[in-house]
């Protein structure tokens, strides 16, 4: 007799059971997701209130700052409090002031998550007034049963179907004005590159991508992701993708052979073309890899092995087993936390200049050196810097030194250039014009303390390090 006690034979029971346990934790997860919605919605309120408050007190017919000044800065010290950058908090706020009544109530209720809200801001973005109001509703509908990229899908159809001569008008515009390039440094030494492009740009190049993908082996032991990156990075450079599997690496080490016979012919998958025999490690220097056993000394120069100890030599303690590159031992780093810790137990709240390493921007040197006095630094001195310091000096922003101004940190006199702050290296460093135009403003104050750590008190008092360049 087939007995349902077999197969857990009380299934009907423990259905009933599941079914009333899962439906309860389910809802706790969608509470506490709803909690979380409208936390995020409750920040963004009150970020806007700080910025309203701090740009109500404008005077520029008194000092000289203007309200576009004042904002600049709020969003500085949120995005300095909050270790973020000026983009990424400007761009929330303008969202969420840009947010069309029922979308920002779903998001302050928790119905709507941050990247929902996004999405359909995004999309509807110089959307037509009256087109908004007849769709918005629709939209919502589909938020809650949607996921953000579909749900971007579907908001472009309604607007497509609602509103065609607007879409083909802003997407012509978009397609010439909004293209773009991101760089974000990632961790173990990589970094992704961001393109924002059209959607038929990005269909040719994953077509060229995949082309390259199918002319591999099957046998190739890299995985689909590291194909297609690895394309990508041939497309880049010109050249084609070199298959990895076992024949084709074989093939190649015997092309490179002295004492091979001459394989040259027509290329296969693979394999070299007729006008490139180089070695298959001549890669290493682009994929950034060493090999240990390699020697500088010369192209012929082959590692030796070292010579046995001498009988009664003592022989050294076995060292430790590689745990990875050198930074990963313990230390405490130019800019880790040891260091920026103790300047601010030592700054406390001491105003500006009380503990720079140098207040008057002369470097310690009694005598301009040949540049000191002339605004501009030379060529050779921009360069140095913008080398020692890769990104603007403000904390958290990450805009790339070359974009950057190379600003005074001691003000520089035009009319005595001897005693204001020199050209010098101690005295310069890169800042963008955001930043730049704030402290030249007054509103965010600089000094340069022992050790290179940078300095930097907002207009509220608040104390800010940006360490050294490592």
């Amino acid at each position: 007799m087939f007995d349902l006690r077999s197969l857990g034979g009380d299934m009907g029971l423990r259905k009933a059971a599941w079914t009333t346990d899962d439906h309860s934790a389910l809802a706790d997860v969608l509470g506490a997701r709803r909690r979380i919605n409208a936390a995020v919605a409750s920040e963004l309120a009150l970020m806007d209130h700080y910025v309203r408050n701090r740009t109500a007190c404008a005077s520029p017919w008194d000092t000289g700052v203007t309200e576009k000044d004042l904002y600049s800065s709020a969003i500085c010290e949120l995005a300095a409090a909050l270790s973020s950058t000026f983009a990424a908090v400007n761009n929330k706020l303008l969202m969420w002031r840009q947010l069309r009544p029922l979308v920002r109530q779903g998001f302050i209720d928790g119905t709507l998550d941050l990247e929902r809200v996004r999405t359909i801001h995004d999309h509807l973005l110089h959307a037509r007034p009256e087109t908004v109001v007849a769709l918005e509703p629709e939209i919502l509908k589909a938020a809650r049963e949607m996921a953000p990229s579909t749900l971007g899908r579907e908001i472009d159809r309604l607007l497509i179907e609602a509103d065609a001569d607007w879409d083909r008008a802003v997407r012509k515009r978009a397609a010439r004005t909004e293209k773009r390039i991101r760089l974000r440094r990632r961790a173990r030494g990589l970094s992704s590159l961001t393109t924002l492009m059209t959607d038929g740009e990005a269909d040719e190049q994953l077509s060229r991508i995949d082309a390259e993908v199918t002319r591999l082996h099957p046998e190739d032991p890299r995985s689909d992701d590291q194909c297609r990156a690895d394309a990508q990075t041939a497309l880049m450079r010109g050249e084609a993708l070199r298959c990895e599997c076992p024949t084709c690496v074989v093939s190649r080490e015997d092309v490179t052979d002295p004492e091979a016979p001459d394989t040259h012919g027509s290329p296969e998958i693979g394999g070299p073309s007729p006008e490139t025999t180089e070695p298959s490690d001549t890669n290493s220097e682009a994929t950034g890899e060493t090999f240990s056993g390699c020697s500088s000394s010369g192209p012929d120069t082959m590692p030796t092995a070292a010579p046995p100890p001498a009988p009664g030599t003592p022989v050294p303690d076995t060292p430790p087993p590689d745990t990875g590159p050198p930074d990963a031992v313990p230390r405490s780093r130019p800019g880790g936390g040891t260091l920026i810790e103790r300047w601010r137990g030592i700054v406390g709240h001491d105003p500006i200049g009380v503990h720079a390493l140098y207040p008057d921007g002369h470097g310690g040197m009694k005598l301009p050196p040949p540049g000191a006095l002339s605004y501009t630094p030379s060529r050779s001195l921009a360069a140095r810097v913008r080398a020692e310091q890769p990104y603007c000096l403000h904390p958290g922003c990450n805009v790339p030194s070359e974009r950057c101004d190379l600003d005074h940190i001691v003000e520089f006199d035009r009319r005595q250039p001897e005693k204001g702050g020199w050209t010098i290296p101690t005295n310069i460093g890169p800042r963008c014009r955001l930043h730049h135009n704030l402290k030249t403003q007054k509103l965010w104050r600089t000094e340069l303390l022992p050790e290179g750590v940078l300095h930097i008190v907002d207009p509220l008092g608040n104390h800010y390090f940006t360490p050294p360049a490592l």
